[in-house]
């Protein structure tokens, strides 16, 4: 009996030493979110769903979420919308953006150290995957540690990597935000961990993910379940992510096969926020869910997704209408004229994708051409019902963007008129066309006019040749 009390001792004390040893599984991290005691059907519950207001569209399944969105990733028409420009807390989904911009500024091979400020400058209690000051990882290494673990030492060190400090680092994700058309988002850190002034929207947060899933590393990064971070300067074991997205494990009751990546969030203000990424056949949806308590918003989310797959259809959009430079241009036939001779046969036809609900015909779907000022562009909204149901830009042919670029601040910026009402030309206008124009065309425009100098003045003495040849007749 004693031997055998003994043997069972020896067995648990070695695989205790097993679970210790050089290899380990961090799942450690993002706070367990916590069911708090409330209604079966809290008040958001009932809360109307903007898209149901949209004249035969689908009507969307009710959800727990206080803000959620589907937008579908091709087109960016949003397929399901409640609250979607209420300003909520974003918690770890802010990793989204993190990693956007962290991804189009460095390369997956560089070198990141880890500071002092890095490993103390978290919450103790926060996402952590146990990195060690002066340790080194590289750049990919980073991402995944970020988006898979939710890792907030790895999000400063990439901060501080990127862009010499967290405030600069913080100013790019807000410049990148506005870039893609963000009005309601404002981040003051690069984690998501609790600020009242660090929040976003729904439909911002589709904006920011859709550009990061456009980006092929990314989308690596995101649908990995599982990655290894080897040996380093300082540890001489392996660390293993597990990505905390549930719907992307098979062995999950939220496994949802269509999965293919995503982002966990949560913090006691924020409550549970999800970012999902599903692909059926060609199309790819992604679904945005703010503040909801628990495991509720896998549920929500499965909802969501299976009313975008199953009642919208990605279609393609003819559209023959021509793009009347000329309406807007007309003020300066210089201009005009180089803008129609770089087109061909002044017609741009079109043929763009949009989503619209499954029993909808293509044909019914109109096209509304928006100046970007801002980019010296022309959008092409296609709208279904009065709702936008997909966009683009107009190709420009060769030259048109410069031709339009010179001409912005006489356009209105925002719907492209008809016709629009020629300004008053004034000598400061002029001149500043003149200085627009590329340096190299300075020498064109002087030996031009030299040449209408002369030949000005071989008229003058022509018409001067011919009086005098007059006089001497009568």
């Amino acid at each position: 009996m004693v031997f055998i009390k003994k043997l069972y001792r020896s067995i648990a004390l070695f695989c205790l030493a097993i679970m210790l040893s050089s290899t380990s599984l961090v799942w450690a991290s993002e706070p367990e979110s916590v069911e708090i005691e409330e209604p079966e059907h809290p008040a958001a519950y009932s809360e109307p769903i903007q898209t149901d207001e949209i004249k035969d569209w689908p009507a969307g399944p009710a959800v727990y979420a206080e803000s959620a969105l589907v937008m579908d990733f091709e087109t960016g028409a949003i397929l399901y919308g409640k609250n979607i420009d209420a300003q909520k807390y974003p918690a770890s989904i802010t990793k989204i953006m993190t990693a956007l911009v962290a991804i189009e500024n460095s390369r997956p091979n560089e070198r990141v150290t880890f500071s002092d400020h890095a490993i103390w400058g978290i919450l103790r209690n926060s996402s952590h995957i146990g990195i060690r000051i002066g340790e080194v990882l590289s750049m990919e290494e980073c991402l995944y540690g970020m988006m898979l673990a939710s890792a907030n030492e790895v999000c400063i060190a990439v901060a501080e990597h990127v862009a010499g400090d967290v405030d600069s680092f913080v100013e790019m994700m807000n410049k990148k935000a506005a870039e893609l058309g963000c009005t309601d988002t404002n981040f003051t850190n690069p984690h998501g961990l609790p600020d009242e002034n660090h929040y976003t929207t729904a439909s911002d947060m589709a904006l920011i993910s859709r550009a990061a899933f456009r980006n092929e590393f990314f989308r690596e990064i995101t649908s990995t379940r599982a990655y290894k971070i080897g040996w380093t300067n300082l540890t001489g074991e392996d660390r293993w992510l597990g990505n905390h997205h549930k719907m992307l494990w098979d062995n999950s009751s939220h496994y949802y096969e269509s999965c293919v990546g995503g982002k966990t969030g949560f913090t006691d203000v924020a409550l549970n926020t999800l970012v999902t990424y599903a692909t059926v056949d060609d199309r790819t949806l992604i679904c945005v869910s703010l503040r909801t308590n628990g495991a509720r918003i896998y549920y929500d989310t499965a909802q969501m997704l299976d009313y975008g797959f199953q009642n919208f259809q990605n279609v393609t959009a003819s559209n023959t209408k021509k793009l009347d430079y000329g309406s807007y241009l007309m003020p300066y036939p210089a201009i005009l004229m180089r803008c129609y001779s770089t087109q061909t046969h002044n017609d741009l036809l079109r043929a763009d994708r949009v989503c619209i609900p499954g029993e909808a015909n293509a044909d019914e779907v109109t096209s509304q051409d928006v100046f970007d000022n801002a980019h010296s562009l022309i959008r092409r909204n296609f709208i279904y019902n009065d709702y936008t149901v997909g966009n683009s830009v107009i190709h420009q042919p060769e030259g048109v963007k410069d031709v339009l670029s010179l001409s912005t601040k006489f356009i209105n910026a925002q719907i492209l008129p008809t016709s629009t009402p020629a300004p008053t030309p004034t000598p400061a206008s002029v001149v500043g066309h003149f200085e627009e124009l590329p340096s190299w065309k300075y020498p064109l425009l002087a030996v031009l006019g030299l040449f209408i100098v002369l030949v000005i003045v071989k008229i003058a003495f022509a018409i001067r040749r011919l009086k005098i040849k007059k006089s001497k007749n009568k």
